[in-house]
Order: structure tokens, then C-alpha cells, then sequence
């Protein structure tokens, strides 16, 4: 190899590595810069975390609970909220039909009065007979009588029979009852005791209110001045 060869050779060689532009404090530093930059991440997202358990502790305390109980109380609240099937105060499951405890005439009134036996009849509204006790009569009768006499203590009274409305009332001195009996319906009732006071005033509907005083024995009959008015009174509303 002569010497023009070697002269190609070294030119065709790589020149020498260029100096760096850093230094090994620099790397130190870069190296110091990252770790601080993921400690401040690390911090941060640790920040972030406890300041939504925070948020949540503090929604409990001011509602009274935790959203697992809020979801339970409208689990529990979903039956009040009426539906297709749901029972609504006008539906006819829930009106009370004659001859069905309803709650302003309930089916056993107290025991005091009736036919004799002890027994009391069943209030319903335009009822016959005197196993029940009609409910529109008794209120207005109770309306009429002094003191506190109230529908839930009628009987059927003294004047009732099988084609008749009737409601009487146990009184001081003895019983006052009245009857309703159809237009064209005579007046047929069992016997009432010596001293009895009856009165007989035709209805709005032609037919006949049939009101008794009958005393207790050895009294004088309850109301017996005031018999014929209570009729007068009643008549006309039935």
C-alpha cells in the first residue's frame, strides 16, 4: 500500500466525536427536576382523592344520610305512588254498600234498646226491616232529640217493621223511635206499652213517618209534648 492509499483511507475516516453540551451537574439536576415533578403528580392525585371522600361525608351529615340510604327511602316510598291498579279513594272497592260496615254507621252499635232481646240492628242507608237501622233516619232523628245523641246508638225502635225504614234512640225516661213507611204501605207495628205518645205525618214521598215516646215502666213518656213536632220536622226530608 503505497502512500497515496493511506492518505484515502484516513480522509474516508469518521472525524472526531463533537465535545457535549452538558455537563454531568446538568444531568443531576435534570434527574432532581423529574422526581419532584412526580412526587407533586403523586401528591396532587392523593389531594384529589381525599377531598372527594371529604365532599361525600359531608353530603351524609347534612342529609341525614348516605346516598344508599336516600335510595332505600324511595325504594320504600315506590308503593305509595298510586298506579293502574291502585285503590283511589272514589274507587268501588272502597264505598262502603248497604248492608257493609261503613264508617259512620258502624254494623254493631252498642248494646242498649231494640226489640227487646237485646239486639241491635244494623245502620245502613235506606234500609227496611228490623234487623237494620236506617242510617238517614237515624242522623235526623239524632238532630232532633236534646243532647248528645249520636247515629251510632240508634235501634230499630219500637216502630219499625218489614216494609219500613226505622231508628230509634234509648232516652232518659224510656225510647223515641220514628218509622218511614212507603206511599200506599199501611202502618202495621207492634204494640207499645200504656203511655205511649204517637204522632203521624204524611212524607215529601206520600208516604207516612210514624214517630213513638214510649216510656219506661212507671215514667211518663220522654218528650211527649214535643212528639208532634219532631215529626212535623222530619217528614218533609222524607
Amino acid at each position: 500500500m503505497d502512500e497515496q492509499e493511506l492518505r484515502s483511507l484516513f480522509s474516508a475516516a469518521p472525524p472526531d466525536a463533537p465535545s457535549p453540551t452538558f455537563t454531568q451537574d446538568d444531568v443531576v439536576r435534570e434527574s432532581r427536576r423529574q422526581t419532584a415533578r412526580r412526587r407533586n403528580r403523586i401528591t396532587a392525585g392523593v389531594s384529589a382523592v381525599a377531598l372527594v371522600v371529604v365532599g361525600f361525608g359531608a353530603y351524609g351529615v347534612v342529609s341525614g344520610g348516605t346516598p344508599g340510604s336516600l335510595t332505600a327511602a324511595k325504594d320504600n316510598a315506590a308503593p305509595a305512588q298510586a298506579g293502574p291498579g291502585s285503590a283511589q279513594p272514589g274507587d268501588g272497592s272502597m264505598r262502603p254498600q248497604i248492608g257493609e260496615e261503613s264508617p259512620n254507621f258502624p254494623a254493631q252499635p252498642p248494646q242498649q234498646g231494640g226489640d227487646g232481646d237485646g239486639r241491635t240492628g244494623q245502620l245502613a242507608e235506606g234500609a227496611s226491616g228490623c234487623e237494620q237501622v236506617d242510617g238517614e233516619l237515624a242522623i235526623a232523628l239524632a238532630g232532633e232529640l236534646p243532647g248528645h245523641v249520636t247515629a251510632t246508638q240508634a235501634v230499630p225502635g219500637g216502630a219499625c217493621s218489614t216494609v219500613a225504614r226505622s231508628a230509634g234512640f234509648p232516652v232518659p225516661g224510656g225510647e223515641v223511635a220514628a218509622a218511614v213507611y212507603p206511599k200506599g204501605i199501611p202502618e202495621l207495628f207492634k204494640s207499645q206499652p200504656a203511655g205511649t205518645v204517637t204522632a203521624r205525618v204524611s212524607t215529601a214521598s206520600g208516604g207516612v213517618l210514624v214517630l213513638v215516646s214510649v216510656p219506661s215502666a212507671g215514667a211518663a213518656a220522654p218528650y211527649a209534648g214535643q212528639v208532634d213536632r219532631f215529626a212535623r220536622d222530619l217528614a218533609p226530608r222524607f
